[in-house]
């Protein structure tokens, strides 16, 4: 089963701008459904698109000015797509 990598912007305006917060809803979900060793979870000072942040990639997908809500559905629509391949 092939591993979801998540990488998050963790520079300061994406940071303020709701990655901090979408940080902590990957860490807990990862935890709770016990995904360790499905998800490799990645940050970064800077992901390039300050201007449109907050920024997060999944797998080879870009997302920007991304709401932390929705981040959590893009991680399972990534996982189960990681299942079937």
């Amino acid at each position: 089963m092939e591993k979801v990598t998540v990488e998050l912007c963790m520079g300061s305006s994406c940071f303020a701008r709701g990655n901090a917060q979408t940080l902590t809803l990957i860490e807990h979900y990862i935890a709770e459904h016990n995904l360790e060793d499905r998800v490799e979870l990645i940050g970064h000072l800077c992901l390039g698109a300050c201007s449109k942040g907050p920024n997060l990639k999944i797998g080879e997908n870009t997302y920007c000015g991304i709401q932390s809500e929705c981040v959590l559905d893009l991680l399972v629509q990534a996982l189960q797509k990681a299942e079937t391949q």
